[in-house]
């Protein structure tokens, strides 16, 4: 496969100093890894908190319940640590 293929989303650099060039990828590579999960992670509780919110408001403009709902969602067990 040639370089040229891949997505270069993982910095690559070719100098006299192979084991730095290793180094800079695997950081490189790890720094993207980071970034992908927090991304996830972000949307994540967005959309659980978009859908505590719709189920909550049912249309209203403020909900009444406080932290009923994570009681309820702890005692049914889906919160996990």
């Amino acid at each position: 496969m040639s370089l040229e293929k891949i997505n270069n989303i993982i910095k690559y650099q070719n100098t006299d100093n192979v084991l730095e060039d290793v180094c800079s990828i695997i950081e490189s590579a790890r720094d993207y890894a980071y970034k992908s999960v927090n991304i996830a992670l972000v949307e994540r509780n967005w959309l659980i908190g978009y859908r505590i919110a719709e189920e909550e408001l049912k249309g209203n403009d403020r909900a009444d319940y406080g932290l009923e709902i994570i009681k309820k969602l702890s005692k049914k067990n889906y919160l996990k640590n």
